[in-house]
């Protein structure tokens, strides 16, 4: 099976077939174990979902948000979520952005791309995080949200108050790259 070193393929979660309902076995098709019914033929293709984040920058400052009730409630994180199945990407992130903070945010270009592997909920998403420009808004906690403000890129949270190790990265990044807002 070929999955990345040390991260579940994410299939436990799914023992029954959606189409007929029997239980999942597994066999190999297009070159790796996937789950497949024995009797309908179904092949579970398992793909991870796709999340969005907004880079937004005032004054040096980077804006980041404090989760609630969601899954690492209590660390910081750089505003955004999931795109929906029949949403475009950028849409999405300027739908999360509203939720979250109360800002109407541009989209800008992509800062970077990674995989989250979530293993302690055995999900994967990729990450696209993107350059934005807060448009209009007042700046406010909402939605999934307790807190949302600008940090100094020199007096960030602690590595072990950030809620992901990909935003510690992109925000290792931008310490050392302060890009400009480019569409």
């Amino acid at each position: 099976m070929s999955t990345s070193p040390g991260h579940s393929d994410g299939n436990e979660r799914y023992p029954f077939c959606p189409k007929c309902g029997a239980r999942f076995g597994r066999a190999v098709r297009a070159g790796r174990e996937r789950l497949v019914c024995p009797a309908c033929g179904f092949v579970f293709w398992q793909n991870p979902n796709a999340g969005v984040a907004a880079i937004v920058i005032e004054d040096g400052a980077v804006l980041l948000t404090k989760r609630g009730g969601s899954e690492r409630a209590g660390l910081w994180d750089l505003p955004g979520g999931f795109v929906e199945y029949d949403e475009d990407i950028r849409d999405a992130l300027v739908r999360e952005m509203r939720e979250e903070t109360g800002l109407t945010v541009a989209v800008g270009r992509v800062f970077e791309v990674h995989s989250n592997f979530f293993d302690d909920t055995g999900r994967h998403s990729v990450g696209v995080w993107f350059l934005a420009r807060r448009m209009s808004g007042t700046l406010g906690a909402a939605d999934d949200v307790i807190d949302a403000r600008f940090f100094p890129l020199e007096a960030l949270p602690p590595d072990e108050e950030i809620a992901f190790e990909t935003d510690r990265l992109v925000l290792a990044r931008l310490r050392n790259q302060l890009p400009a807002f480019e569409r």
